[in-house]
C-alpha cells in the first residue's frame, strides 16, 4: 500500500525546518503515488503474494539500516512492547500489504489509489469507536461524504462479485481500513520513539508472516527469468513506494503537524491517476471523477484544520 502513511498517527512537535518538510512531503506522495503503476507492471511476471514479500523483506532490510543510521539506539523495550509492535504489524504490515497487493490485482491503479485516500476517514472513525477522537460536527459529517464516494465507485446498482473490480475495491478498502486502526493504536508508540525506527521494527516483524503467505509462490520464483521491465519495477516498488515514501514521511512528520501531512494525501491520486493513463492506458471514467469529488471533500471537512479565534485583548 500504499497510503500516506503515517499522517495521523502520532501530532510531534512542530519545528520551524522552511520548506524542506513540505518537499519531502511532496515526494512522499509522489512515490506512493508509483506504487499502484510499478505494481501493476510487477504483476505481470510475479505471483501477487511473492511481490508483497519482496516489499516487506527488502523494505525492512533497507528501513532498518537506515534507522540505524539515522535514528540513534533504540529505547530499551519489555516484553510487553515487543508484543504490542508485533500486534501492530499484524495490521500495519501483514494486512495492509497482503490486502492492498491481492486488491490491486483485481482492480485498477486508478481505483486504488483514490480507495487509498480513504485512510484519513478511516482513522477518525476507528478513533471515534475506540475514543480516541473528540468527535466533531464537521468530522462527522466528512464521514458519510467519503464513504458515500466509495460506494459510487463500487457501484450502487447490481452490486455483484462478478464485477471487474469490484472485489479489488473491497479488499483495497478493507487495506485502508485495516492500516486506519494501526495509525490508531501506534500513537502511543509514536509518542515514545523515533518514528524511523518504530517504521523499520514494524516491517522487520511483519515481514516473516508476508514471507510465510507467500512461501508456495516464492518456491515458485525464478529471479533470471524476470524481464528488465519486471525487475525495473519491483525494484522501484521497493525503493520508492516502500523505502523511500516510508523514510521521507517518517522524518517529514517529526517536522510538521498531522494535518498538514494529512493534507498532501491529495496528491498522491492526482499523480497516480496521471501515471496510470500515460503508463498503463487507464482511462478515467465519469463516476471515477465523481467518486474523487466525494471522497475529497468528505477528507477535507474531516482533516482540515479548525480556524483558531483569539479573543479580542
Amino acid at each position: 500500500m500504499s497510503s500516506p502513511r503515517f499522517p495521523l498517527a502520532a501530532e510531534p512537535r512542530a519545528r520551524d525546518a522552511g520548506l524542506a518538510p513540505y518537499v519531502a512531503l511532496l515526494f512522499v506522495q509522489i512515490f506512493f503515488g508509483t506504487l499502484p503503476v510499478l505494481g501493476k507492471i510487477a504483476m505481470r511476471e510475479l505471483a501477487p503474494f511473492t511481490l508483497a514479500a519482496v516489499r516487506g523483506v527488502f523494505g525492512a532490510l533497507l528501513l532498518s539500516l537506515a534507522a540505524r543510521a539515522f535514528a540513534g539506539p533504540v529505547p530499551r523495550q519489555t516484553l510487553g512492547d515487543r508484543l504490542e509492535i508485533a500486534f501492530l504489524a499484524l495490521f500495519g504490515i501483514v494486512a495492509n500489504q497482503v490486502l492492498f497487493i491481492s486488491g490491486l490485482h483485481r482492480t485498477t491503479a486508478t481505483h486504488a489509489t483514490l480507495l487509498v485516500a480513504t485512510v484519513p476517514i478511516f482513522t477518525i472513525v476507528v478513533g471515534l469507536l475506540m475514543r480516541r477522537e473528540r468527535p466533531s460536527a464537521r468530522r462527522l459529517l466528512g464521514v458519510p461524504i467519503a464513504f458515500g464516494g466509495v460506494v459510487f465507485l463500487l457501484g450502487t446498482a447490481g452490486l455483484s462479485f462478478g464485477s471487474t473490480t469490484l472485489v479489488g475495491d473491497l479488499l483495497v478498502t478493507l487495506n485502508s481500513a485495516a492500516y486506519a486502526f494501526f495509525l490508531v493504536r501506534a500513537r502511543d508508540v509514536l509518542a515514545r520513539r523515533s518514528a524511523l525506527s518504530f517504521v523499520a521494527q514494524v516491517f522487520r516483524y511483519g515481514a516473516v508472516p508476508i514471507v510465510l503467505i507467500a512461501l508456495p509462490d516464492l518456491v515458485r520464483l525464478r529471479p533470471a527469468q524476470l524481464s528488465g521491465e519486471g525487475l525495473a519495477a519491483v525494484a522501484g516498488v521497493v525503493l520508492l513506494g516502500t523505502v523511500g515514501a516510508y523514510a521521507l514521511n517518517a522524518w517529514a512528520l517529526a517536522r510538521t503537524g498531522a494535518s498538514t501531512t494529512a493534507f498532501f494525501i491529495y496528491i498522491q491520486p492526482l499523480f497516480a491517476g496521471l501515471l496510470a493513463y500515460l503508463v498503463l492506458g487507464e482511462t478515467p471514467s465519469p463516476r471515477l471523477f465523481g467518486a474523487a469529488l466525494l471522497i475529497f471533500t468528505g477528507v477535507a471537512f474531516a482533516i482540515w484544520p479548525a480556524r483558531v479565534i483569539r479573543p479580542a485583548a
